[in-house]
């Protein structure tokens, strides 16, 4: 009875998620400015996680705490952006190219290009948040590296809807999507054969261990230390990338390069990295607060309770 319940959840949500993809784009972004406002009511544990954190990121970078009404209007939008996100997923397979070659503005050409660039070729990952369009930057990867990159996927609960994920994200992004059970060792050999992986890695889940401690916006939280320790092991460069929302139907990309130390043991240089990578993230989140849905997560170590 479970697997056959399984099975129709599944197929409900793979319909669901096909039909999503041919709606029209306006209707589906009203929608998400509706579930902006009825979110917040409907889920109040998560509004009340998201604005504690949101307040704390704000604060950070304002050097001043929001007000009530400041917050309220935050609050909606990061719920309005959840719903986008999940709307850009299901519209990713047949869409995210289009949107790439028409929608989306690069802040640096020239490091995009440098980042592909060089003979012989060095390996590299590529290293995203929950932040903005998260389908975008895997797109811009494949298309720009003229490569299918590799990419471990987090796993869905139900397995009929994860196997679709994993097919319809490959051929749509241009992506070899993995499952995360046994990504270490074929990123590792990715890597040592010169090519590119693409995560996503700015909070901790399920079998990412415990994490490396880092400062973000100037509370301690821990990061998954995987990505960084891929590149210490194996040469590679490390970036990060976002995918920004404007408010006019555009995107603009941006690109980060953390440098990885050349002295010390190898945990010395991958918790350096991995500051790196919190200051890229604290840097490009700042840009968009409110399009972080890992502020839904109580990330922060004095929350984690």
């Amino acid at each position: 009875m479970a697997t056959l319940l399984g099975s129709l959840v599944g197929v409900a949500a793979i319909v669901g998620l096909s039909l999503v993809a041919l709606l029209p784009e306006r209707i589906l972004l009203i929608a998400a400015r509706g579930w902006g406002r009825v979110g917040p009511l409907l889920q109040p544990a998560r509004a009340k996680i998201g604005r504690a954190n949101l307040a704390r990121v704000y604060a950070h970078r304002d050097g001043r705490p929001p007000t009530d009404q400041e917050l309220d209007a935050h609050v909606r939008a990061l719920f309005e952006h959840h719903l986008r996100f999940y709307i850009e997923t299901a519209r990713a397979p047949r869409h995210a190219r289009r949107i790439v070659a028409t929608r989306v503005d690069l802040e640096d050409e020239g490091l995009v290009k440098e980042a592909f660039t060089g003979s012989p070729r060095r390996a590299a990952i590529f290293l995203a948040a929950h932040l903005g369009a998260v389908e975008l930057p895997g797109s811009i990867l494949a298309d720009r590296s003229g490569q299918r990159p590799l990419a471990p996927m987090e796993e869905i609960g139900n397995a009929l809807l994860q196997r679709w994920m994993l097919q319809v994200r490959g051929e749509g992004l241009g992506l070899r999507i993995i499952p995360p059970r046994g990504a270490a060792a074929a990123l590792a050999s990715e890597l040592a054969a010169g090519g590119i992986v693409g995560m996503v890695g700015d909070r901790l889940v399920a079998g990412s261990g415990s994490g490396v401690p880092v400062r973000l916006f100037g509370a301690s939280m821990r990061l998954p230390v995987g990505p960084a320790l891929l590149a210490v092991e194996n040469g590679a460069r490390l970036f990060v990338a976002a995918v920004l929302r404007e408010g006019n139907g555009r995107y603009t990309g941006y690109l980060r390069e953390v440098r990885i130390p050349t002295e010390g043991d190898r945990m010395t240089r991958t918790r350096v990295a991995l500051q790196g990578v919190a200051a890229s993230f604290e840097e490009l989140i700042s840009k968009a607060p409110d399009q972080w849905w890992t502020l839904f997560y109580p990330i922060w170590e004095d929350r984690a309770a």
